[in-house]
């Protein structure tokens, strides 16, 4: 039996007040998520994990919110937790988090607003190794499990093994955040990731919607023949309604290489499709349907959603980005640092666009950078105008 560090469970309103008022009373809370996205299509927040100053908090949202597909209740299911977790003067440490934002949002509509992101503050140190369990192990010399990385949250009950794990990521997250927040400050970065940890913090709100532009972004979507293109819009949209009617994720079941493959034979007769060498099950409860849609897109092609196309660079944009690229991993290199701790990467698509003639207005390039190299930009812009 797996011996569990003492927590506390939030299953109902009462618990979820408790919870709120001692997120108002703590200095800190370390904050983690566990979703069911390889197992769902209606992706949900199914375990929140929090270590409130101390004390560490479990919050089953399907216990207040329903277990299926569709919750019963919207975001206002854990409202009282979204004035502390607002609040500036909460430091709320997470790892990795833009994942975790961007579905708390979606989820609860919940926003955090003093974050800091262990991850963001290794990758600024240049630390090769950066998840969750590399940075533990280095800092506190504990070596996780990784049994569970790809567990089905969904799942109820939670066993307790899984429970570990997820406490975990709360447990010893404090301790790795005020050593690395000593690191960053020792290595005069704290701007610089104050605002990296800003921009987590304004991750959007996950969209689960279906697109069907998407399929262009799809490996060998754009090697097709034209006249396959039909045929991969129609798999696309019939992997997705699928996906819909199992509530299953349409990548798990059937990943996008195939799907390629697929559009690019365009098998029409059982013989051809067996080739392909798909999945057993896959093929059992599919392979007429499959062929049925292949044939209806080869005989009565759908409409191919449009492709958007990034727009041309001008001459002098493009010498912009180049004279810029070649500074910063030069001063990367004489820095020891990464590159984008020198120019982050919103910055220096906006020094392309617009030039240094309202530098202030640069996203995420900060005081301290604009003090250091405001000069440097300028003439490197300046430098990459001429001729445009």
């Amino acid at each position: 039996m797996t011996t569990l560090p003492d927590h506390r469970w939030v299953r109902d309103a009462g618990a979820l007040l408790e919870l709120a008022a001692a997120l108002a009373d703590a200095p800190w809370v370390a904050l983690d998520s566990e979703s069911n996205s390889m197992f769902a299509y209606h992706e949900r927040v199914c375990l929140l994990q929090l270590n409130v100053g101390g004390e560490l908090w479990l919050v089953d949202p399907f216990a207040l919110t329903g277990d299926g597909p569709t919750p019963k209740a919207g975001p206002e299911a854990l409202a009282p937790l979204a004035a502390p977790l607002a609040d500036p003067k909460l430091r709320v440490w997470v790892h990795g988090g833009e994942y975790d934002v961007a579905c708390l949002k979606r989820d609860f509509s919940l926003t955090l607003a003093n974050l800091f992101d262990t991850q963001q503050a290794a990758s600024f140190l240049g630390w090769r190794r950066t998840g969750y369990a590399a940075v533990v192990e280095e800092l506190c010399g504990i070596a996780l499990a990784k049994e569970h990385t790809q567990h089905d949250w969904g799942r109820r009950p939670i066993d307790g093994a899984a429970l570990g794990y997820a406490l975990a990521d709360v447990v010893h997250l404090p301790k790795i955040g005020a050593e690395l927040v000593e690191r960053i400050e020792a290595a005069d970065l704290d701007e610089e990731l104050g605002l990296a940890n800003a921009a987590v913090a304004r991750a959007a709100a996950h969209d689960n919607s279906f697109d069907p532009e998407r399929m262009w972004r799809l490996k060998g979507a754009g090697e097709l023949r034209k006249d396959r293109h039909a045929v991969l819009a129609a798999l696309y949209q019939w992997r997705d309604q699928m996906g819909r009617e199992l509530n299953y994720p349409p990548g798990r079941l059937i990943a996008n290489q195939p799907l390629i493959n697929l559009a690019n034979r365009a098998p029409t007769d059982h013989a051809a499709l067996r080739r392909m060498r798909l999945r057993g099950a896959f093929m059992r409860e599919h392979a007429d349907a499959l062929l049925e849609v292949v044939a209806k897109a080869l005989a009565d092609p759908p409409r191919v959603p449009g492709r958007a196309s990034r727009p041309r660079l001008s001459s002098r944009e493009a010498s912009r980005a180049k004279a810029l690229k070649q500074w910063r991993r030069e001063e990367a290199e004489r820095r020891e640092l990464p590159p984008h701790v020198i120019l982050p990467p919103r910055a220096l698509g906006w020094l392309v666009s617009e030039g240094v003639d309202r530098l202030d207005e640069c996203p995420e390039l900060g005081p301290k950078r604009a003090a250091r190299y405001g000069e440097t930009l300028r003439a490197l812009c300046a430098a990459g105008s001429v001729g445009g």
